[in-house]
C-alpha cells in the first residue's frame, strides 16, 4: 500500500483532505474505532499508526530525524 491508497481510503471515510495530510504526518492517529475498521478490511495493523510514515515506506521528516538524533545523544547536532 502506498500514500495515496491510504488517503482515497481515509477519504472515502469522511475525513477533510487536512486531516488525512495530518494522519499521514504522524502528528494525530485516527479513532480507535476508524483503526478497527482499517485494520479489519485493509490489513493495516495497529502499530502502523505508531510510524505510519515509516508503515508506507516514506522517508522520515526533518522533525522526526532531529528527534531521533536528541534521543540518541548525538553530539553532532548544530543548533
Amino acid at each position: 500500500m502506498d500514500r495515496q491508497q491510504l488517503a482515497k481510503i481515509l477519504k472515502r471515510l469522511g475525513y477533510a483532505d487536512i486531516t488525512i495530510r495530518v494522519f499521514l504526518s504522524c502528528k494525530q492517529k485516527p479513532s480507535y474505532e476508524v483503526m478497527l475498521k482499517l485494520s479489519k478490511e485493509h490489513g493495516i495493523p495497529f502499530e502502523a499508526w505508531q510510524d505510519i510514515r515509516a508503515w508506507l515506506g516514506l522517508p522520515p521528516t526533518r522533525t522526526q530525524l532531529k528527534l531521533r538524533e536528541q534521543a540518541c545523544g548525538d553530539s553532532n547536532i548544530k543548533s
